[in-house]
């Protein structure tokens, strides 16, 4: 019971305000959440989560967590090894802990894209 009133007390608070975004940037980051990059495979739903306990390359059991209002949870992943949204996805960012790559093949299909593709992503993220 008082897991569900956190939780429902969590998710009523209003969001931070957003920085301005451009919008194209936004549009394409979002196309790449919802497909490529196989975002959706975990965050779905209006809490942008399955709510799904996995082990996502860590050797422990996560809960995927919501990614409303993920710009203002920084450090990212759950060892903290990414300080921005862009270090999440930057393939040469290491977890100090384990020295593995932070923005490991765990966490969807994002090792693929391209700086600009990225930067769209961290665009549309930062509007959640």
């Amino acid at each position: 019971d008082q897991t569900q009133a956190l939780q429902s007390w969590l998710f009523s608070r209003p969001a931070p305000a957003l920085s301005a975004q451009d919008a194209a940037s936004v549009a394409r980051g979002q196309a790449l959440f919802q497909s490529s990059a196989g975002c959706t495979a975990c965050h779905v739903g209006p809490k942008l989560t399955n709510n799904a306990t996995v082990d996502v390359g860590t050797g422990g059991a996560f809960q995927v967590p919501s990614l409303i209002g993920v710009s203002w949870r920084a450090p990212y992943l759950h060892t903290g090894c990414a300080q921005t949204l862009f270090d999440r996805f930057n393939p040469i960012v290491t977890d100090p802990a384990t020295g593995q790559p932070c923005a490991g093949t765990a966490h969807g299909n994002t090792t693929q894209l391209t700086s600009p593709q990225i930067a769209d992503l961290v665009a549309y993220l930062q509007t959640l």
